[in-house]
């Protein structure tokens, strides 16, 4: 009878001990999630000013090339060129954009099931989760870099018919 009591306290320890390792575990990933979440916020926050600047520079681009296939004479058909090359930015970040709205609504729907995971599992996802989120900030922050590009390319062609137009006006 007391070697059945020791052994009954001593699987109780163990079991207290098991529950003890893993609760530290639990609760160190469950920072790990919340630490997510919040980059999560920051990249949807981003998501949505490159979303509408994206569709700024679409609307600046259609502007820019009615005005120039509206000159009478182009002189310096590299401005065709830049146009295109513009063009093809803007398009790419349009798919690039699309397919980060995808990948963070996905981590929305996998966040909802985080709880009911394995310790294994809730590790696995949120190793996938930071890889995919250090890829989108990394394509944001080129994204940013290149809608600045663009806007200075626009500006330059702007430029480039202002004087061209201006000097049209001159000879009339």
């Amino acid at each position: 009878m007391r070697s059945m009591r020791i052994y009954v306290m001593f699987l109780a320890l163990v079991s207290i001990g098991l529950t003890s390792c893993n609760d530290g575990s639990t609760k160190e990933l469950a920072q790990q999630q919340e630490e997510l979440k919040k980059q999560n916020d920051s990249i949807i926050g981003m998501h949505e000013t490159l979303t509408a600047k994206n569709n700024e520079l679409k609307t600046q681009h259609n502007q820019v090339s009615q005005q120039l296939r509206g000159l009478e004479k182009l002189e310096d058909s590299t401005q065709l060129e830049k146009l295109t090359s513009i063009e093809a930015k803007i398009r790419n970040h349009g798919a690039k954009l699309a397919s980060h709205r995808e990948m963070i609504e996905s981590h929305n729907e996998l966040g909802q099931n985080f709880g009911e995971l394995s310790t294994d599992a809730k590790k696995k996802q949120l190793s996938e989760m930071q890889k995919t989120h250090d890829r989108i900030m990394s394509e944001q922050k080129e994204m940013k870099s290149e809608h600045d590009n663009i806007e200075k390319q626009h500006q330059s062609i702007k430029d480039m018919i202002a004087k061209s137009t201006s000097g049209d006006e001159s000879k009339g």
